[in-house]
């Protein structure tokens, strides 16, 4: 019974992260054409820029959101657990509620500090009324956040699949021709379209789910919506935290803007590993967080799905990875220019960075769906440091290797921390057979790190073929034991020759009535 309900959640993992990581690679396939117009149009000091001014508009949207996108899910799947569609409808319209009115917070907040974040993100005000036409933007995310948290809560994983691959193909389409006539002056139509396309999508895909009309007063929307905002609110301050800590970390890049091409090197380089390698994290994440909310109150349930998740991680990841670290500079070029080249330095150690994080991600859920607070808050906090810390101190002696160097220290420093801590507070701990995933994967990853270290492209394609072959096959071998692949693929060839026999018997039918 045991091992059944391990091939199941196993089974859970793979579909879920197969359907929405395949949406995702789409979306993926479709941004690249649209990241390789923008750095021609903008180049490496527009993509900088556009970073620094997301990065602030994120800051005031953590601030001012309660954290409403996470919470949101933590509420939906709560209710959808408890099977109760009026306490399901009274949640999601406290939820709603709350959203549109921080969404007018962050809007007044925006406009009325518009020319100080002026003044902080570009050294000057002349650039104040962009931050007040940006204020429209919070409404728009916020509502769209609510919609995304009921389709993800609810484990809605294709309409969520779908919908991000048909909001992503509209976005591209109207960011090229924008920056192709606008250039610099297109970037706040750009991000304010985006949001719109985001929300309207999203309105499309959720008009089907029922929400009842239930009279709730705003007094008691208030009062009722305190527990999701007290817990809200520490996560925002997380998130401005981690937001603080970045943007410091880009206008330390920056130099003043006298290495404002360091620091678009640098927002590529996050790009590729947060959007393309973070797919895989997006899909996993997606139903993960709602599974391990229902069971939460099991610390038993929790260990193994947690394990289960770090195995299935590591197996999709680490492929993924090494194939990055095998075809980086032909995917650097491709996606973007020759002037961008130099990411390369900050994929050699940031890329096994990934690795480690694959292990600990996972952790921080637990925490979270369990709704410890204030825990949640002390070690996101940690991390952020972890991160502001060594990125400072390796770039300033090693450069841009450096700032990939930093990330696997983060990581490291941080499952120094929390693996023990969640031990202590809930008794996890991690299988044995979870444990030898982690370690062959972790050789794999540090011997392709290695390699781009000592040794020079393309000299180098030789041993990372090899290398990348053998963790195609170890992934397949692991994953198999534990879903059986081959039954899919014989599922696949059983249906592909009945097919072929049906045609082949119409043919004959149609011969002898001839």
């Amino acid at each position: 019974m045991e091992i059944k309900s391990k091939e199941n959640s196993h089974k859970t993992i793979l579909n879920a992260t197969g359907i929405f990581g395949f949406a995702q690679a789409m979306k993926m396939l479709v941004s690249i054409v649209g990241s390789k117009f923008v750095a021609i149009f903008l180049g490496p000091f527009g993509i900088g820029i556009v970073g620094l001014l997301n990065n602030t508009v994120a800051i005031i949207s953590s601030l001012t959101s309660f954290g409403i996108n996470i919470t949101g899910v933590r509420e939906v799947s709560m209710a959808n657990a408890e099977n109760d569609k009026i306490k399901f409808s009274e949640r999601y319209i406290v939820l709603q509620r709350w959203s549109i009115f921080t969404s007018i917070l962050g809007a007044l907040l925006t406009i009325i500090f518009s020319k100080l974040l002026s003044e902080l993100t570009f050294g000057t005000t002349n650039y104040y009324f962009w931050f007040v036409i940006l204020s429209v933007n919070f409404i728009f995310s916020n509502l769209t956040s609510t919609r995304i948290a009921l389709l993800q809560g609810l484990r809605m994983v294709k309409s969520l699949a779908i919908s991000n691959v048909i909001a992503s193909i509209l976005i591209t389409l109207i960011t090229v021709p924008i920056y192709y006539f606008f250039k610099f002056d297109g970037i706040i139509t750009v991000i304010l379209a985006s949001s719109v396309i985001n929300l309207l999508v999203n309105l499309y895909f959720t008009r089907n789910i029922k929400i009842n009309k239930i009279s709730i007063s705003i007094a008691d929307t208030f009062q009722r919506g305190k527990p999701l905002m007290k817990m809200g609110f520490l996560l925002s301050i997380n998130v401005i935290f981690g937001q603080i800590c970045s943007y410091l970390i880009k206008l330390y890049l920056n130099g003043n803007g006298s290495s404002a091409g360091i620091l678009g090197l640098f927002e590529v380089s996050s790009v590729i590993l947060i959007s393309y390698v973070g797919l895989i994290f997006n899909a996993m994440g997606t139903d993960f967080y709602p599974r391990i909310t229902e069971v939460q109150s099991d610390n038993s349930k929790v260990r193994d799905l947690v394990n289960d998740q770090i195995e299935m991680g590591l197996l999709l990841i680490t492929p993924a990875i090494i194939f990055l670290y095998f075809c980086g500079p032909i995917i650097v070029e491709l996606l973007y220019s020759n002037q961008f080249l130099g990411v390369l330095f900050i994929f050699k150690a940031a890329l096994f960075a990934v690795i480690i994080k694959t292990v600990i991600w996972p952790l921080a859920f637990v925490i979270l769906a369990k709704g410890d607070n204030k825990l949640y808050f002390k070690q996101e906090i940690i991390s952020d440091i972890f991160l502001l810390a060594s990125t400072v101190f390796f770039y300033h002696y090693l450069g841009l290797v450096g700032i990939g160097i930093a990330s696997s220290v983060q990581f490291l420093l941080y499952s120094m921390y929390i693996i023990p801590l969640l031990k202590k507070k809930y008794d996890f701990s991690i299988r044995k057979d979870t444990f030898k995933v982690i370690l062959i994967c972790f050789i794999i990853g540090i011997s392709a790190c290695t390699i781009t270290f000592t040794i020079d492209y393309p000299y180098a394609y030789y041993p990372l073929g090899l290398i990348l072959v053998f963790s195609i096959f170890f992934s397949y071998i692991e994953i198999n034991k534990r879903v059986a692949i081959n039954s899919y693929f014989l599922k696949l060839k059983n249906k592909f020759n009945y097919t072929e026999l049906c045609s082949l018997n119409n043919d004959l039918i149609k011969h002898n009535s001839s």
